[in-house]
């Protein structure tokens, strides 16, 4: 009877662009950190989304609640438009934490990490958050609206889970907005892609 190994077999070609440990150490520590602050963003920035919702509708018709709040010195003026975007980027950053962190630990387990990657796990949360606030803007527009007379929490929260499942898919929806948006293939050299015909 012959052994198995369940080692992942690795190729000259595959180790050359293996993410070096340090590089992998660096990443886990940080997908820990990123854990961590985006629950506490979310946390924090829900709870404003609320408070924002409950002066809006003690607010008199026509007007719009405001707070002021204080972060590192500078003072923001903020309405619940605004607390519901900066909501929707918390939330899609959540999204985007569970899932590097799915394809980090899966990856690192399978010593498959590969060095080209670096920047996706520092990038993708920020496309997450943009793509979250966005959601929410476009969702609060036409499918919820959180500021009217059928404001409530829940309304908040169907906005929230909107955000975070984007941030969940923010590389399939890339992929997919990419050909509408006319972007180069990232998958090869731009110099080795077909030019537009104008």
């Amino acid at each position: 009877m012959t052994a198995v190994s369940l080692e992942p077999v690795q190729t000259p070609a595959l180790v050359e662009r293996l993410m070096a440990p340090t590089q992998q150490r660096l990443i886990g520590i940080g997908n820990a950190l990123a854990g961590i602050v985006a629950l506490v963003a979310l946390v924090w920035t829900y709870g404003l989304a609320e408070q924002m919702v409950a002066a809006q509708e003690g607010t008199a018709p026509g007007e719009i609640a405001t707070r002021t709040i204080s972060w590192w010195g500078p003072s923001f003026s903020i309405t619940l438009a605004t607390s519901l975007v900066v909501v929707g980027a918390a939330a899609g950053f959540v999204g985007s934490v569970v899932q590097q962190s799915i394809v980090f630990a899966s990856r690192a387990g399978q010593q498959t990490l590969e060095r080209g990657y670096l920047w996706w796990y520092v990038l993708r949360p920020v496309w997450s958050a943009l793509l979250g606030g966005v959601v929410v803007l476009t969702v609060n527009a036409g499918l919820v609206s959180i500021g009217d007379d059928t404001t409530s929490a829940a309304g908040v929260t169907v906005l929230v889970t909107a955000a975070a499942v984007a941030g969940l898919f923010t590389d399939q929806a890339m992929q997919r907005l990419r050909s509408v948006l006319g972007a180069s293939d990232p998958s090869t050299l731009t110099t080795d892609q077909p030019t537009p015909e104008g």
